[in-house]
């Protein structure tokens, strides 16, 4: 299988098989992430296998969205980052959604983290090209979700999400783990 990532298209992919496991994750790619794309909310990119083949739509194994936010200082997660920061709201970028479809759960093949590190590196060219933007941030659905982010550095930050907490990831370690400069 050889892997493709687009930004999401209504009539080129198939959003109503998509399942993950998570409604809320189903139901956000299903309903709202192309309304969300036309009203320049957010950004929905797709990951669809790359053969060569006449089935349209192609069917959605994973997909990611970015969306600009703030942070407040006191959220960041630790003094030493605080100090660094103004008292006002600093843009961040954030990773509002990713999900993996199941049938590929399992699979040996690291879906998640692919998707994981093309939302990083394209995270870090939003802010490389408007020069603004200090991390990226996530609000983890699930235990598995959180121990996931963590896996790749995310911090947990001073806000909380449901029954856990936002988690932070500064560009200079996204620059790091995309090998690229910070």
């Amino acid at each position: 299988m050889t892997l493709r990532l687009e930004p999401l298209d209504k009539k080129s992919h198939d959003r109503k098989s998509f399942d993950c496991g998570l409604e809320r994750v189903n139901e956000f790619l299903r309903r709202e992430a192309r309304k969300q794309m036309d009203k320049k909310i957010n950004r929905t990119w797709v990951l669809v296998d790359d053969e060569p083949t006449n089935v349209l739509p192609a069917q959605v194994l994973g997909y990611f969205t970015l969306t600009s936010a703030t942070v407040v200082r006191d959220e960041l997660p630790d003094q030493e980052t605080r100090s660094r920061y103004p008292a006002y709201p600093i843009p961040v970028i954030k990773l509002a959604w990713l999900g993996v479809d199941s049938k590929l759960h399992g699979s040996g093949h690291r879906y998640g983290e692919t998707l994981l590190l093309e939302a990083l590196e394209e995270a870090y060219r939003i802010v490389q090209y408007s020069g603004m933007g200090i991390a990226v941030v996530t609000d983890p659905l699930t235990q598995i979700s959180d121990r996931f982010f963590k896996r790749y550095g995310f911090l947990p930050m001073g806000r909380q999400f449901g029954d856990l907490q936002s988690l932070y990831l500064p560009m200079g370690t996204i620059g790091q783990l995309i090998d690229l400069p910070s």
